[in-house]
């Protein structure tokens, strides 16, 4: 594609449609994606006696392995789209990334629950295996994770007067109660992933850009906050404050 990009063959491509080539970025995987899209939406334009065209142009058994690798990316850029939802829990996500692991067992290198990228992975599968509604299932370790989330239902001890019930059948009844009462609130709202954040660093990028290299870091976190954070106020607040 970057060969293709030369004046002479933008012109070439300019004169049968209006599509531009899309190059590969290491920092945005969906740019591999638009790559492969784009190349074949031009490769049925390309005209087939054009010599310094075909010389650059994979052969026909490389576009069917590229055709291959294409239906495969579609799967991985629908999921990749669906992550930067708001709506989406981590029970979704871990949803789709098996389904990807089942369609390409490579993947689990990089989508596994264990995988290295994971920062707490006792709490992440704790979170999906409470939103799966078998919080009873979890170990001793997730349980631990999932501690700062515990919401007991209700009071679970047993009144110390009840004097038809030993000290040991108290001590049950009250672990069984207990049991029964714990639940997890507050889980399904966690982001799944870190799409705020780089949405963050991506406005920040062009906040600085070229024009403002004079900044304060001081006053570009400022702005960068105030930005991040303008549902919560408006002119009458500055104003206020002034």
């Amino acid at each position: 594609m970057v060969k293709l990009r030369t004046l002479t063959q933008s012109a070439k491509f300019r004169l049968k449609a209006e599509l531009r080539l899309v190059i590969r970025q290491d920092t945005h995987w969906s740019s591999t994606f638009g790559m492969l899209k784009r190349y074949f939406q031009l490769l049925e334009l390309l005209d087939a006696e054009d010599d310094d065209i075909m010389e650059v142009l994979p052969s026909p058994t490389s576009n069917k392995r590229l055709r291959a690798l294409f239906k495969e990316l579609k799967s991985v850029e629908s999921v990749a789209k669906a992550l930067q939802g708001r709506d989406v829990d981590l029970l979704d996500v871990r949803q789709w990334f098996d389904e990807l692991i089942a369609l390409k067992p490579q993947f689990e290198t990089h989508l596994g629950s264990r995988a290295e990228i994971v920062h707490s992975p006792d709490f992440e599968s704790g979170c999906v295996r409470v939103l799966r509604g078998r919080q009873n299932r979890l170990t001793r370790a997730k349980k631990t994770a999932l501690g700062p989330f515990v919401k007991l239902a209700g009071d679970a001890t047993v009144e110390s007067d009840n004097e038809d019930l030993s000290f040991v059948e108290r001590h049950r009844k009250r672990r069984r109660i207990a049991g029964r009462a714990v639940s997890y609130e507050q889980l399904k709202t966690i982001p799944p992933t870190s799409n705020v954040v780089e949405r963050f660093f991506s406005a920040a990028r062009v906040t600085f850009g070229h024009q403002r290299q004079g900044l304060q870091p001081a006053t570009l976190e400022m702005i960068l906050f105030l930005r991040e954070n303008r549902g919560y106020w408006d002119s009458s607040t500055v104003n206020s404050i002034n």
